[in-house]
């Protein structure tokens, strides 16, 4: 038995946290992100004219929309927030500067970039219990990966009856 004030080793307290099932799941519980999503987001980041009609359920509501790399939305979304800035006063430039670095994804040791954690799609509609989207027509949206519950390929299309 080791005594109580003796300095535990790096190898003792990690092996005592992975016997606390407070600190450790102990079964596993499925993946958090769908890999076949994951990959066709990687794919539109990689090659951004693979844009895809896609919808996605999140939460309990549909979303709709188009898959877009997220080079893509950071350029729509700068462009559109800069809208609201002065050109006259520099004070776009700046913030469109500023925002460049928004999108710089950190790189892994092996110098790779990680797998994607965010989806990105343009004219996004939500649908939620009523039938008709909340914002007709669309907007930019970015979700995280780990949240879509499901997703199909094609677009969801409201027609008032």
């Amino acid at each position: 038995m080791s005594d109580l004030n003796e300095p535990q080793t790096h190898d003792d307290m990690l092996r005592g946290r992975l016997d606390d099932p407070l600190f450790v799941k102990q079964e596993w519980q499925g993946r958090g992100i769908d890999q076949l999503l994951q990959w066709l987001v990687n794919n539109t980041n990689a090659h951004p004219n693979n844009q895809h009609s896609i919808t996605l359920t999140v939460g309990g509501n549909l979303i709709s929309g188009k898959l877009i790399s997220a080079d893509a939305y950071f350029k729509k979304m700068t462009d559109h927030l800069a809208a609201d800035f002065s050109a006259e006063d520099g004070s776009r430039e700046i913030f469109k500067e500023e925002a460049s670095h928004w999108n710089t994804p950190p790189i892994t040791e092996s110098g790779l970039l990680p797998p994607p954690q965010f989806i990105h799609l343009e004219a996004a509609e939500i649908y939620s219990s009523n039938e008709r989207p909340i914002l007709p027509g669309g907007s930019l949206w970015r979700g995280k990966l780990s949240s879509v519950d499901g997703f199909n390929l094609g677009r969801l299309v409201y027609t008032a009856q």
